[in-house]
C-alpha cells in the first residue's frame, strides 16, 4: 500500500474521534428527544358568551385568551345577523313607549297652543258676567268708629273678609280690610293675593277683583279712609265716577273741584256733612290697565278709588 493510500485510509484515532462525536450526537438528540418542551403559550380558555343585558348596554366583548393575551372571540363574527327575539321585543316595547310618550306631548303641546286662549276667554266672560254684589261700605257713618267698631259693623254685615293689617297691629291706629267675593274662600284670594295680582291671568284677575274691595283706615294725622275697587260694569270713566258717588250718598253734594290730575285719573272732589261733621271727598277712577300690567283685562274695566278725611 502506498504512502497516498496510507494517507486516506483514515487514523484509529480518527476513527475513534468520529465513533465518540456519533454517540454524543445520538445521546444529545436522545436527550432532546426525551426533555418536554416548555411554551409561554397555554391551553385556549373556553368562550365567554355575553348575557342578554350587557349585549343591550355596549358592554366589554367576549374575548378568549390565551397565555398573557387577550383576543376578541370570532364567535361573534358567525353569529346571526338577525336581532334575537328577546332584544327585538324589548326594542319594539321601548319604541311604543316613546311613541306614546311623544304622542301626549304633543297633544298638551298643541291643546296649550290652540285650546288655551279659547279656555281662557271663556273663563274671562264667565267672570265678567257673573252676578256678585259689591256692597260698598258708607264712609260717612263709619268715620266716628274706632277701628274696633268698624270691623264689628263689617263682619255682622256677613261679609267675607281678609286682614290684610289687623287691627291694633298699627301703632299709629288704623288697618287695612279686603272685602272678597262672595264665591270665593279666605284661602282662595290669599293664594292669589300673595302670587300677586300682576302675575295672574285675565279671568283670575277678573274673578278676584269684581266684588271686592279694600278699605285703608289711617289716623297717622286726623282721620282718612279710603276705599278702592274695580269697575267692570259701568261701561266708561264717566260713568264709573257717577256711580260711586251715588253708592257713597254723594250725588247731591257740593263738588269743589274735578277733572284729570298728574296722574291719569279723573276725579270729582267736595264735601258733604253727615251726622253735624263735615268731611272731604274725593272720587277718583284710572283704566284698571293703567294699576294692574295683565294682558287681556277688558277695555271697560277701571279703578276707583273713594277717599273721606277730617
Amino acid at each position: 500500500m502506498t504512502q497516498e493510500a496510507t494517507n486516506l485510509l483514515p487514523s484509529a484515532a480518527d476513527s475513534a474521534a468520529a465513533g465518540q462525536a456519533a454517540d454524543i450526537d445520538e445521546t444529545a438528540s436522545a436527550g432532546q428527544t426525551a426533555r418536554p418542551r416548555h411554551s409561554h403559550a397555554r391551553a385556549a380558555a373556553p368562550t365567554e358568551r355575553r348575557p342578554l343585558w350587557d349585549q343591550l348596554f355596549h358592554r366589554q366583548k367576549s374575548t378568549v385568551r390565551i397565555g398573557d393575551v387577550s383576543y376578541l372571540d370570532g364567535a361573534e363574527l358567525t353569529r346571526p345577523q338577525e336581532m334575537p327575539a328577546r332584544v327585538r321585543a324589548i326594542m319594539f316595547a321601548a319604541m311604543a313607549v316613546a311613541a306614546l310618550i311623544g304622542g301626549l306631548f304633543l297633544t298638551k303641546y298643541f291643546d296649550q297652543i290652540l285650546n288655551e286662549p279659547i279656555r281662557q276667554q271663556q273663563a274671562l266672560q264667565e267672570n265678567l258676567t257673573r252676578e256678585v254684589s259689591l256692597d260698598l261700605p258708607q264712609i260717612a257713618q263709619l268715620m266716628p268708629e274706632n277701628d274696633e267698631d268698624i270691623m264689628t259693623s263689617l263682619s255682622e254685615a256677613g261679609l267675607t273678609l281678609y286682614e290684610r293689617t289687623p287691627v291694633g297691629t298699627n301703632p299709629d291706629g288704623g288697618f287695612e280690610v279686603i272685602k272678597l267675593p262672595p264665591d270665593m274662600t279666605v284661602e282662595e284670594a290669599g293664594l292669589m293675593y300673595v302670587k300677586g295680582i300682576d302675575r295672574l291671568a285675565a279671568a283670575d284677575a277678573v274673578r278676584l277683583l269684581k266684588g271686592a274691595w279694600t278699605l285703608d283706615v289711617s289716623r297717622k294725622a286726623g282721620t282718612s279712609m279710603r276705599v278702592r275697587y274695580a269697575d267692570f260694569d259701568s261701561g266708561s270713566i264717566e260713568a264709573a265716577v257717577q256711580n260711586a258717588m251715588q253708592a257713597e250718598g254723594l250725588e247731591n253734594a257740593k263738588v269743589t273741584d274735578s277733572g284729570v290730575d298728574d296722574s291719569g285719573n279723573t276725579y270729582q272732589a267736595g264735601t258733604v256733612k253727615s251726622d253735624g261733621e263735615k268731611y272731604t271727598w274725593r272720587v277718583s277712577v284710572i283704566d284698571l290697565s293703567e294699576v294692574y300690567d295683565i294682558s287681556g283685562l277688558p277695555n271697560t274695566a277701571f279703578f276707583v278709588g273713594i277717599r273721606f278725611s277730617a
